[in-house]
């Protein structure tokens, strides 16, 4: 099942205001990557998130994977926490 563009946006947008540094712990604990100082959540699908990043080296694009797939809107949001606990372990928090 796709994902419905406005619903896409909507929760990229939350996520690039609202909860940044959670974005970040995310990208940051789940690469490994401690560089990147900056986080766009871009989109997602079923399988992955996709966020373009920002290191001193420059910039990307990485797909990250959900620990589950997501089927329906709440599952998006379910998966964005287990994702970041996921990153805060790595953290050691």
């Amino acid at each position: 099942m796709a994902f419905e563009p406005d619903v896409i946006k909507a929760i990229c947008d939350y996520m690039n205001t609202d909860p940044m540094q959670s974005t970040l712990t995310i990208v940051q604990g789940l690469t490994g990557d401690r560089s990147v100082t900056e986080v766009e959540m871009l989109g997602f699908d079923e399988t992955h998130c996709f966020f373009k990043i920002s290191t001193p080296e420059g910039q990307s694009e990485i797909n990250i994977a959900w620990l589950k797939p997501v089927a329906e809107r709440p599952d998006v949001r379910v998966q964005l926490f287990a994702l970041l606990d996921k990153a805060s372990d790595a953290f050691g928090s």
